[in-house]
């Protein structure tokens, strides 16, 4: 049985709080990092502070967004299974809780939607953060599975997108 909207909304609410709480526990242990590196053929996110890499992130991919619509990385066939790891649960969780928008591969979206299936996510998984980063068409949203911080390193490469 689905549940409905609002009772999704009032789930969900909470679960944005703590997902912002650990994201700023994640930027005050590590600082703000000027630059950010994606490489989606390691589903590594790095981050670099002074032309050296300070943090690599093992993440997921939780889904994309592209104008008015949300699509689950467990629905992209273009999005490598070792890189959308964990997210079965997520879809897993939406249908033993009727959470449809957990278990549709497209939904509609605003610009909460994202943020919103990402903090789900993060709850599922246990995840210590979250990160979004622009695309052609609109952004990608991550979970960080294992964070790395990198010490004394030579300056970072420019590899995939980068901001």
């Amino acid at each position: 049985m689905a549940a409905c909207d609002d009772c999704f909304q009032k789930f969900v609410h909470p679960l944005v709080h703590e997902s912002m709480e650990k994201n700023e526990r994640f930027e005050d242990k590590y600082g703000k990092c000027e630059r950010w590196d994606w490489n989606s053929d390691l589903s590594v996110l790095t981050f670099s502070e002074a032309g050296k890499r300070k943090v690599q992130i093992h993440c997921s991919v939780v889904g994309t967004t592209q104008g008015d619509r949300w699509q689950w990385s467990w629905a992209n066939r273009n999005i490598p299974d070792f890189a959308k790891s964990g997210m079965a649960r997520v879809r897993d969780f939406g249908s033993a809780n009727g959470y449809d928008k957990l278990t549709t591969p497209f939904i509609d979206a605003d610009e909460y939607t994202g943020w919103e299936m990402t903090a789900v996510a993060v709850h599922v998984l246990e995840s210590p953060g979250s990160y979004r980063f622009p695309t052609e068409h609109g952004y990608c949203y991550l979970v960080y599975r294992e964070i790395k911080e990198i010490l004394n390193q030579l300056p970072s490469e420019n590899r995939s997108e980068k901001h």
